[in-house]
């Protein structure tokens, strides 16, 4: 009988031997918004239009709390993050066919928030 370590050491196995004849991976790229909003990769195929790319909460426009909270000495209100604009240089996350805009790359020059 197989102790409860050996059958987590053979699942383990099984699974990076499924992982490496998959041999897929997450490729990450740069990318450019276009004036119609199109995603524009640097190396893949595009333009992407509008609505067929996925975004992460942080570059949709969102509010991430609805509600001022005070913890010790922290004070946080609505958080807003901007919206995806033309020419935004931006990080994507390619997951299986579906490209998903990560985050903004920070340009020479921009003033940060205070």
């Amino acid at each position: 009988m197989s102790s409860n370590i050996e059958k987590l050491g053979e699942t383990l196995q099984g699974r990076m031997h499924t992982v490496k004849k998959s041999s897929s991976s997450a490729l990450m790229e740069l990318g450019t918004i276009s004036s119609s909003l199109a995603l524009e990769p640097d190396q893949s195929p595009g333009p992407i239009p509008e609505g067929e790319y996925s975004i992460c909460r942080t570059v949709s426009n969102k509010v991430m709390k609805k509600k001022k909270v005070v913890t010790g000495s922290v004070y946080m209100e609505d958080i807003r993050y901007q919206n995806l604009k033309a020419g935004d240089r931006v990080l994507i996350v390619w997951c299986g066919s579906e490209p998903v805009v990560v985050d903004l790359i920070a340009g020479e020059g921009e003033e940060d928030d205070e």
